[in-house]
């Protein structure tokens, strides 16, 4: 769920590779854009990332990370707005990865 304190506004969300040093190296985004939104009421966000075959190396971690700012996308937040993240009362937030073992 994401609450904004304005009208619209837009999130990024990326998939990245996280090394044992905390670097991180992009494997999937993906931009949302909402518009007409109350604001300060929450809306249920489902975006699906590109898929792709991406080996993660041992040691490694995937990491979701959500930003209003990307130089990869066009954003339209309003000067000074801010989203929060939440879950809804009735279930919970998941990112699903399908994964292939060898």
């Amino acid at each position: 769920m994401v609450t904004g304190t304005e009208e619209s506004g837009t999130l990024v969300a990326h998939l990245c590779d996280v090394g044992p040093l905390g670097l991180g190296r992009l494997v999937s985004n993906a931009p949302y854009t909402f518009l007409g939104h109350t604001p300060g009421k929450p809306s249920g966000v489902g975006l699906e990332l590109l898929s792709m075959a991406y080996d993660v190396p041992s040691g490694h971690r995937v990491a979701l990370v959500v930003d209003t700012v990307d130089p990869l996308s066009i954003e339209h937040n309003p000067s000074g707005a801010q989203l929060t993240f939440s879950s809804p009362r009735r279930g919970t937030s998941y990112v699903s990865v399908p994964l292939r073992e060898q």
